[in-house]
């Protein structure tokens, strides 16, 4: 029986990965540094204006948010993706006050996940993604997602 050749299984595995579609980004890379205007829709169809200023810098990320609701603001940390192109994917989390039971003491914490692309090839860069609030629960010593302040997120460069 005959071993199929280097180039020929290169080409196999090339057609099977293109007809699953590839999973790696693969557009230019996009600086997501800057101002947006954001947006979070909960559950219940409830919405609510935010202010996002995103730093980048080392594949670390920073991002400072406002409730143009409430008035409160806290601070995101986290990481992008590795890859040197777009979509970008950005996963951080902010924990707020202290003396909890839970694991580092926190009271509440948001974790939020955006994915940011670019419409078209010079459009402009936005995100997609969700926050998810978590609250501890004294009794049991473990975070648990809330509804409020919890749903799909929608970012949109100034």
């Amino acid at each position: 029986m005959r071993r199929p050749t280097l180039p020929a299984l290169a080409l196999a595995v090339s057609v099977a990965l293109s007809a699953c579609g590839s999973l790696l980004p693969d557009e230019p890379n996009i600086d997501i540094s800057g101002s947006y205007v954001g947006r979070i829709v909960g559950s219940d169809g409830r919405s609510a204006l935010l202010d996002v200023t995103v730093q980048e810098k080392d594949l670390r990320v920073t991002a400072s948010v406002t409730s143009r609701d409430t008035g409160q603001s806290f601070t995101l940390t986290g990481t992008r993706s590795v890859y040197d192109a777009s979509p970008v994917t950005v996963d951080t989390v902010a924990e707020l006050g202290t003396g909890s039971a839970c694991a580092g003491g926190f009271t509440e914490r948001y974790q939020v996940r955006a994915t940011f692309s670019r419409a078209g090839r010079t459009g402009s860069v936005g995100a997609q993604g969700y926050v998810n609030h978590q609250t501890c629960n004294a009794a049991t010593g473990r975070y648990e997602d809330v509804t409020l302040n919890s749903g799909s997120l929608e970012l949109t460069r100034r």
